[in-house]
């Protein structure tokens, strides 16, 4: 399903329908069969692994691909520093596995290429999405009609949020963005610079930060401020923590994992208790006030 058929005025019709929905003699409860169980109270056994069709990557899922019930969602993650070496984010990454989440992640090559200077691009993960397309669909393979194609999210750290977001400008078939301490474009570009990538995304954005000294943060809130209108955004922002510390401290990266599943959950199932938590407590773990949220457009958001 081609999700740019959301263009801006469809959500408007979107705002209106939501503002009529009430007019339907519901009770306001759940449509249950609608919503899976919130992502973020799973707790599935997980497994990392690599597969002859992806080489130099690591894919993190559960380890029974038939535990949601469901086909999963799958995350094509960019690591911070645009490296091919996603060690440093492994928890984040489990996770959003034991989530009920396939995330595939670039990783050391094979052929012992230097992972640091070997950087990835775009295209790395244009070719994680080809290959989620193969794989669901080869007959007899491990993964086939075991992903959910309709729900692919665009991810990224530092670095690799400048990935996941240009992906996500060009790619129809991202359903979703989540980016931990980056934005569209180097800081200290031209606003030009990253109004012509978030001009082109039709589909939620998120992010977490640091606090004031995370280099990230002044560029994350104008990627934030150029979404355009009425596509759904979310800013979560730490009280403290800079680039590097948010990035990959494993505390933090905890806090960032549970703000994410719930973004993540929200913009590919609609669920509006989800919705909700986002707004007012997107990490029950944490202590309140570490995080402060901005968010709009989340209302207009119509799961298709």
């Amino acid at each position: 399903m081609n999700k740019r058929v959301f263009s801006r005025t469809a959500w408007l019709l979107a705002l209106l329908l939501a503002t009529t929905a009430c007019d339907d003699g519901s009770d306001g409860s759940l449509d249950a069969p609608r919503f899976l169980q919130p992502a973020i109270s799973r707790n599935l056994s997980v497994t990392r692994e690599q597969s002859a069709g992806l080489p130099d990557y690591n894919i993190y899922r559960p380890a029974n691909l038939d535990a949601t019930g469901s086909p999963l969602p799958v995350i094509v993650w960019a690591n911070g520093g645009c490296v091919r070496y996603d060690a440093a984010w492994e928890s984040l990454l489990d996770s959003w596995a034991r989530a009920g989440f396939v995330t595939v992640a670039p990783t050391i090559p094979a052929d012992g290429a230097d992972p640091r200077t070997d950087l990835t691009s775009v295209e790395d993960q244009v070719m994680a999405i080809d290959w989620a397309y193969a794989e669901n669909a080869r007959d007899g393979g491990p993964y086939a009609g075991h992903f959910d194609l309709d729900r692919i999210v665009a991810a990224g750290n530092s670095c690799g949020g400048i990935v996941a977001l240009s992906l996500a400008s060009r790619d129809s078939r991202v359903s979703s963005v989540f980016v931990l301490s980056g934005s569209s474009a180097i800081p200290g570009s031209p606003e030009e610079a990253a109004a012509a990538i978030m001009g082109n995304i039709l589909v939620p954005v998120g992010y977490a930060v640091g606090g004031p000294e995370d280099i990230a943060s002044t560029y994350a809130r104008q990627d934030y401020t150029l979404l355009p209108v009425g596509v759904p955004g979310y800013l979560a922002r730490r009280s403290e923590g800079d680039h590097r510390t948010v990035s990959t401290d494993p505390d933090i990266l905890a806090e960032v994992a549970e703000i994410s599943i719930n973004w993540i959950d929200f913009t590919l199932y609609g669920n509006p208790a989800v919705r909700q938590t986002l707004q007012e407590n997107p990490c029950a773990t944490c202590d309140p006030g570490v995080w402060e949220i901005d968010a709009k457009n989340l209302d207009l958001h119509v799961v298709p």
